[in-house]
Formats: structure tokens, C-alpha cells, sequence
């Protein structure tokens, strides 16, 4: 669970995107967003592929 908060974070960072603008484009809650960053929820896969679009990356590399 925390290994793909991890994967989401620094994709975001090196994407230099806010929690907000990604929360935004993937239409999730910010505060959703965190909890998942900092390994406090999972996600379900719909909301990881809702992620995963909005850093335009394959699945794959946020459960690696």
C-alpha cells in the first residue's frame, strides 16, 4: 500500500504537479490523495487507472 503512494508521489513530483492539480485532473479528493501518498487507504483500481491517466503512465508503474 505504501510502496504505491510512494510510486504516485514522486511521479507527481517529477511531473511537478500539486496534490490539488493531479486530485483535479483525476477526479479524486485531494485529501483522498493524500491518505493514498502517505499509505493511510488503499485505492481501488478504478481510482489508481483514474490516477494513472492523470500522470499519463501505465498502471504498472504505480504498483511496481
Amino acid at each position: 500500500m505504501a510502496k504505491i503512494g510512494e510510486n504516485i508521489r514522486k511521479i507527481r513530483l517529477i511531473n511537478e504537479l500539486t496534490q490539488n492539480s493531479l486530485a483535479k485532473n483525476a477526479e479524486i479528493a485531494q485529501s483522498f490523495l493524500s491518505n493514498i501518498e502517505n499509505g493511510l487507504q488503499s485505492p481501488n483500481i478504478k481510482n489508481l487507472q483514474k490516477i494513472a491517466r492523470a500522470l499519463n503512465v501505465p498502471l504498472e508503474m504505480l504498483i511496481k
